[in-house]
Formats: C-alpha cells, sequence, structure tokens
C-alpha cells in the first residue's frame, strides 16, 4: 500500500501547485484518513471500472437500435465479514452534510447509482446497494497575512507610504485605520500555507467534512430508472428528428454560469478563441462507441438541464477554451487522487 502523502507528491510533480490544488490535495488527505475505518471492514475489488449494457425498453424489453448505456464506476468493495458486494461513489459537494440537511433525500433520488447498479448485474455482480462517500469541500478562501520586520512587528503605512507609529510616538502602529488611511501591509498565503491550514480544520471536524451513508436500491427503483432512461433516449431522438434544440434560460445562471452562456446568448462563437470543438464527446471514459452511442449519465443530465445544453456537450461536441471553474477542478483532483490510492489496495489476481 502506497501513503497518500507520496501519492499526492507523485501526482503533483510537473502541475503547477496553485491554492485550488493545495485544496483539494488537502482535500484528498484529509479524506483518508476518515476513510480509513471503511478499508480496514472491506476489500477493494474495482476501482473506475467502465462498462456498457443495452438500452431497454421497459415494456417490450427490446433493445434501442441508437443508444447503450455506458458510465464509469468509482469503485466495488466486498465487505469482509458477510462477503456482500457495495457499489462506492464518491460525492464532493459544498452542502451542510448534518443528518437534517436536504442533500440526503436529494442523494436518495439520484438515479445515477441505480444504473451503475444495473451496470454491474449485466457483468454478473449483485449488488443491491451503495456506499455513497461524501466529501464537502472547505469553503477557507486564501488569506492576507501581515507582513513583519525584523523584530516581528506588524507593519502599517500611511497614503504617502510612510511607516505609522502609536500616537504616543514610542511603537509601531499595527492596526489599520481606514478613516486615516492606515494600511497594514499584507501579504497572500503561499499554497503550502494554505494547504496547513485547510487540513488543519478538516482534521479538528471529519464529522462536518465527510460522511458515509449506505443507501440501498430496490427493484421499483431500477424499473423506475430504466423508465427514466428510455424517455430520455426518446426525448433526445425527437429533438435531433426535428432539428430544434431549445434554450431553458431558468438554467443558464441557476448553479453559477452556464459554461456555454455566452456562446447561447450570441457574446461568442464557435471560433477557437473563446470556444472549439471537442474531439470527444465522453472524454470521462477510455471506452470508445460502437455503432450504438453512449447514453451516459451525464448525457442524461444534460438534456435535462437545458436541450441546447445537450446538443452543445453531445450532438456538436463543444468546449470552453478557458480552464475548469474552481469547484469543478477540485472535484477533479480529488477524484483522480481518490482512484490512485484506492487501486493501491486491490490485491493482484493470483
Amino acid at each position: 500500500m502506497t501513503a497518500p502523502t507520496q501519492i499526492a507528491e507523485a501526482f503533483r510533480e510537473g502541475k503547477t501547485y496553485d491554492h485550488v490544488f493545495a485544496k483539494s490535495e488537502a482535500l484528498f488527505l484529509g479524506w483518508t484518513e476518515a476513510f480509513a475505518p471503511v478499508l480496514a471492514d472491506h476489500e477493494v475489488i474495482e476501482v473506475e471500472s467502465e462498462f456498457t449494457y443495452p438500452l431497454l425498453n421497459p415494456e417490450t424489453e427490446a433493445a434501442s437500435r441508437t443508444f447503450v448505456e455506458a458510465g464509469k464506476i468509482d469503485g466495488l468493495l466486498r465487505h469482509k465479514a458477510s462477503g456482500r458486494l457495495r457499489l462506492l461513489e464518491h460525492k464532493t459537494t459544498g452542502d451542510g452534510l448534518e443528518p437534517d440537511s436536504d442533500y440526503w433525500p436529494k442523494l436518495a433520488m439520484d438515479s445515477q447509482i441505480s444504473g451503475y447498479i444495473l451496470g454491474l448485474h449485466h457483468r454478473g455482480f449483485e449488488v443491491n446497494d451503495v456506499l455513497y462517500d461524501v466529501v464537502r469541500k472547505p469553503a477557507h478562501r486564501p488569506s492576507n497575512i501581515p507582513l513583519l520586520d525584523d523584530t516581528g512587528t506588524k507593519i502599517v503605512l500611511d497614503a504617502s507610504g510612510q511607516r505609522v507609529r502609536t500616537k504616543d510616538g514610542k511603537k509601531w502602529r499595527e492596526s489599520a485605520d481606514s478613516a486615516l488611511g492606515y494600511v497594514l501591509q499584507t501579504r497572500e498565503e503561499t499554497p503550502v500555507e494554505y494547504h496547513r491550514r485547510v487540513l488543519g480544520e478538516m482534521r479538528e471536524n471529519p464529522a462536518k467534512y465527510f460522511v458515509q451513508k449506505e443507501i440501498p436500491r430496490l427493484d421499483s427503483d431500477l424499473l423506475e430508472y430504466m423508465q427514466d432512461a428510455w424517455a430520455i433516449s426518446q426525448q433526445v431522438l425527437y429533438f435531433r428528428k426535428a432539428g430544434l434544440w431549445p434554450r431553458n434560460p431558468s438554467a443558464c445562471t441557476a448553479f453559477g454560469t452556464c459554461e456555454f452562456f455566452a456562446l447561447c446568448s450570441g457574446r461568442a462563437s464557435v471560433d477557437g478563441v473563446r470556444f472549439r470543438p471537442k474531439q470527444k464527446a465522453h472524454s470521462e471514459l477510455e471506452t470508445v462507441p460502437g455503432e450504438l452511442e453512449f447514453l451516459t449519465n451525464s448525457r442524461k443530465s444534460a438534456l435535462r438541464k437545458c436541450s441546447r445544453y445537450h446538443f452543445l456537450r453531445y450532438e456538436e461536441p463543444t468546449e470552453p477554451v478557458s480552464e475548469q471553474e474552481e469547484a469543478l477542478r477540485i472535484g477533479t483532483i480529488f477524484h483522480a487522487l481518490a482512484d490512485l490510492w484506492l487501486r493501491t489496495f486491490i490485491k493482484p489476481q493470483s
């Protein structure tokens, strides 16, 4: 087993270690400590394994001639004492994780897991519940740290840039005063300092940031998922045949600004400056579609959000040229580190 710090150091090599990376790495290290009891009770069978299986009409059981279901599970665990298999699903969120939080009822309705369980069933694994491993992203921002002189005293300057003394003139002033134009001199917290502060907060309050909860999936849940998946596939075909992909303006700024907002509002075009064609619609998967298209959870979510958004993600794949937003980048880095670490627990097949 490789230590989490070694995983983090190796992953960091050659990358820019900025504040976002520092927070992501702290989140990963805090999580490994909170997740250790789960690993003590379970064997890791698979990590980040991909699947495809036929998309069936739940009424006729006929397979779609256009789509197959596809996806990737975070992990598959076997409980050591009972031998029971459990689907592992990582979630990162900014929501509170208290028992009475709205996050948990919303998670229980998440159809994504039903699709993953069906994918495992098609591969011969009898799995009927999911172990949700939920990680709350710290809200901490980089701080401003006072600059100190050689004696360890804070530095305050007036509007002309001169250092300010106290009223009696005996000491250097150490507090700002906006009315007088006195400014405390500061520097931004370095990524290393920020990492230590965020990790320290999570270690002091692990229950606030890391929660595991088991939620079963009944046959009725799986059937409902199949009905939803089939209905969404038919919506895609309807919009495609009609050549219409209506916008949903209420979704443009519902949870932050949509990545395609400038494109849909006519303030940008797919010219390689702000947006460009995307080479692969399902970049999260290594598996390449064959004759039939992939219907993934991300694709279904895209259509639910906005049909034009779905069009830009999957019909004519497009991507912004700019970097990922912070929240997405934190989730991406955390999942990559968790994947690498969990793989070290898989026992080689004899």
